[in-house]
């Protein structure tokens, strides 16, 4: 074989895996934030929440947003963004939900806007948002299902334990020796 033939050959074979890689579909998730997402930003859910994901709003317009969240203690999060993503600067709380509490945060590339139902609330709330910067608002039309409220973890009984016996090592012996432990007297009633 020709000397050039080998070289092109030997660039060839260097360069094929560069070429291909330029060709390779990138399979990066698209909501994945560039932002940091504390772990806390991600604690306290309803364990039944249904939302749209980041809906289209529209500017000096009001977009209506349904939201089924079961009443189970937690929150059900609506997520909204600029585009970019890009998280909004605030968001003003205009009509307040009658049954509920509202948060409004920023969680990574987005503002997530929270509603929290009222204990023992099973019916239809509703609550509107201001974004700012601009003048878009959101309407939140939530219906709350009645569930069952998270179960703080069941308390272990306490069970009494023998007490352990102290083990001091004997100044004269090779042998540890055992004590019975020091228990605090009982105080009398006077």
């Amino acid at each position: 074989m020709p000397l050039p033939v080998r070289r092109a050959g030997f660039w060839l074979a260097l360069l094929a895996p560069a070429a291909l890689a330029a060709c390779a579909k990138n399979d990066a998730p698209l909501s994945q934030s560039t932002r940091p997402i504390y772990a806390a930003d991600m604690i306290g859910a309803a364990k039944s929440c249904t939302v749209p994901d980041n809906p289209r709003l529209v500017d000096a317009q009001q977009t209506e947003v349904p939201m089924t969240v079961g009443n189970d203690g937690g929150w059900c999060g609506l997520r909204v963004s600029r585009p970019g993503p890009e998280p909004f600067d605030a968001g003003l709380l205009t009509s307040r939900a009658a049954h509920g509490r509202v948060r409004v945060q920023s969680v990574g590339d987005w503002t997530r806007i929270d509603y929290t139902p009222d204990a023992g609330f099973a019916g239809e709330d509703s609550f509107v948002i201001r974004l700012l910067p601009g003048s878009t608002s959101v309407k939140v039309n939530a219906r709350v299902e009645a569930g069952t409220p998270a179960t703080a973890a069941a308390a272990v009984p306490a069970v009494a334990q023998p007490a352990r016996p102290v083990v001091t090592p004997a100044a004269t012996s090779a042998h540890p020796v055992t004590k019975p432990a020091r228990t605090a007297p009982a105080r009398r009633a006077r």
